[in-house]
């Protein structure tokens, strides 16, 4: 069975660097973008997107209605450094299957993706 393909769009180097590291260790394939990241969805469909809000190229509210529009059934989990209740609620209002705050924490970055994946969790990747 193949490992799930997360596609990790943010323009923070550091940030897909942290990020791509904890979920492979979780047992997730990565695909990185700098940039708003459609050119990517448009080639190997992810199985998840983690999507920051905040890009260079774009607004993350507006690429999520874009992904929705193509990809009707493609999780996405918006994640930003500005977290607000209001951010989350226009997340889940624009069906984001979470909300992340950064830094991601381990546990809580692969409890979303699991859940938004329908897929076990396996605890013991965190204490590697």
């Amino acid at each position: 069975m193949a490992l799930p393909l997360v596609l990790i769009v943010d323009d923070d180097k550091l940030t897909r660097w942290s990020v791509s590291r904890i979920l492979t260790r979780a047992g997730y394939q990565v695909q990185e973008a700098a940039a708003a990241g459609l050119a990517a969805i448009a080639g190997d469909l992810p199985d998840a997107v983690l999507l920051d809000i905040v890009l260079p190229d774009g607004n993350g509210f507006s690429v999520l209605r874009t992904i929705h529009e193509t990809h009707p059934r493609l999780p996405v989990i918006l994640i930003t450094a500005h977290g607000s209740e209001e951010t989350a609620r226009m997340a889940r209002d624009l069906g984001a299957r979470g909300h992340l705050i950064k830094p991601c924490n381990p546990a809580e970055l692969c409890a979303a993706l699991a859940v938004a994946l329908d897929r076990p969790l396996e605890s013991d990747h965190f204490s590697r």
